[in-house]
């Protein structure tokens, strides 16, 4: 064989085997830009985190991030913020179909009611989107870890109580706690959420229909999806009670009937919810403060009644409910779209100590 054809044969072995190199690396990055895109969508917790925040966070919490951090929920749930998704996008598909364009043509103003009824239907989706997938205002893990100068102690940290002055013109005082879950000296008004696997700062209550925590930076958010529903719910048994009343029979407006019997069952909870946050933050106080000095001996609408060791009722409740609702969200400590070195502790599962030995 001449040297031309073996040189020939030579560069079409290599160009052959180039060719099924580049095709398997060419595979190979399309899979990992396929995982990459997944993991985008939904983080779980992975093996080997990276260095943004909203894939290591579910390391030490029970968050889910999608959409590369900008939405969450809470893992481990029964997920009954779908079942709240659903009962409020069926009655306006419902009325979007059959009431809307009736309730339209009748003039006189009715159209009001319908641009209305959309306007505080949208509200009310999006401050639930906001209150069920945003950041309650947790914080980090592992800031402040205890050591032990003997073995066999529990650290000073595990039974000692901070007591810091406030502004109150009584005097009255604040109390700061270690939590040993998450081993941080918690803010003011801060609590331990079991559901969700963090502290949050100006902690309400953990929500099961929003499958979220109500905090700090969610709660005036809840407070709108709360007062939107019922405006909406209003709108609508107002808009189809006129569509019954202005036909000649019932059967002519089967669904504005069935909207208004399933407006009225659907109404009183979220109405009743609101009425208690009204009222429970006009005496400064959160959910979770009112069961707390609710005993007993003391009467549920008691409760309403601010405690003399209330540091933070400000003696109006016009001003309480305002500083409440409308405190400021602050700082997301734990933003889910930032980033980290290797090896931060606040985003390192630490084992527990059992016998608090020395290390």
């Amino acid at each position: 064989m001449s040297e031309c054809a073996y040189d020939k044969g030579h560069r079409r072995y290599v160009s052959n085997r180039d060719s099924k190199d580049d095709s398997g690396g060419s595979k190979k990055c399309d899979q990992s830009r396929f995982w990459r895109i997944v993991e985008w969508v939904v983080t779980l917790d992975t093996a080997q985190p990276k260095a943004v925040n909203y894939s290591s966070i579910p390391r030490v919490s029970n968050y889910v991030f999608f959409l590369g951090g900008r939405l969450r929920t809470v893992a481990g749930t029964h997920y009954l913020s779908l079942f709240v998704l659903a009962a409020w996008i069926v009655p306006m598909v419902l009325y979007s179909i059959f009431e809307a364009q009736t309730i339209w043509s009748f003039g006189h103003g009715h159209g009001a009611l319908v641009v209305m009824f959309y306007y505080s239907w949208a509200i009310c989706l999006a401050s639930f989107i906001r209150t069920a997938a945003s950041d309650p205002g947790a914080l980090p893990r592992n800031v402040h870890v205890p050591t032990v100068v003997n073995d066999f102690e529990l650290p000073q940290e595990y039974y000692n109580i901070i007591t810091l002055p406030s502004a109150h013109p009584e005097g009255r005082t604040i109390d700061v706690k270690y939590c040993p879950t998450c081993r941080i000296w918690r803010p003011p008004r801060t609590s331990h959420c079991s559901a969700c696997e963090a502290c949050i700062t100006t902690h309400d209550h953990h929500c099961v229909w929003v499958n979220n925590c109500i905090g700090q930076r969610n709660y005036r958010f809840f407070i709108a999806f709360l007062a939107s529903g019922v405006v909406a719910i209003f709108l609508c048994i107002i808009s189809c009670a006129i569509h019954v009343h202005k036909v000649s029979h019932p059967r002519s407006a089967t669904v504005a009937i069935l909207l208004i019997v399933y407006c009225v069952l659907s109404l009183w909870y979220p109405l009743l919810l609101l009425m208690f946050h009204f009222i429970a933050t006009s005496t400064q106080q959160t959910t979770r403060e009112y069961l707390r000095n609710l005993t007993s001996r003391r009467a549920i609408f008691r409760g309403f009644v601010s405690p003399d060791t209330n540091a933070f009722d400000r003696g109006n409740r016009g001003e309480n409910m305002f500083n409440l609702i409308c405190q400021p969200r602050g700082v997301s400590v734990m933003s889910s779209r930032g980033t980290h070195a290797p090896g931060d502790w606040r985003f390192l599962s630490l084992p527990q100590a059992h016998s608090f030995e020395k290390v």
